[in-house]
């Protein structure tokens, strides 16, 4: 048996998705907060499903779909930047 997804309110206006909607029908949001690193012609992608409060994958440390739309901001605000190595 495959393991259904689990459900969680729509973060910008807390509905509650039907199982087979990808966004929430009363206003746009993605159901699923997915990595947003996309498949491309040299990266074969991640779309690993996240938390709804993650603001990165917790497999590949990208920002999520949530962050990237203004939906959620990181913790931290220099996110995944280490200070140790110079970031600013």
């Amino acid at each position: 048996m495959s393991k259904k997804p689990e459900l969680y309110p729509c973060i910008r206006c807390l509905r509650m998705p039907q199982e087979n909607e990808r966004f929430c029908a009363d206003c746009g949001t993605p159901v699923q907060n997915r990595c947003s690193d996309e498949p491309g012609i040299l990266r074969r992608g991640c779309r690993f499903v996240n938390p709804p409060t993650a603001a990165y994958c917790v497999k590949c440390g990208e920002p999520t779909v949530y962050q990237r739309n203004g939906l959620i901001g990181p913790l931290h605000p220099n996110g995944s930047k280490p200070s140790f190595l110079g970031f600013q």
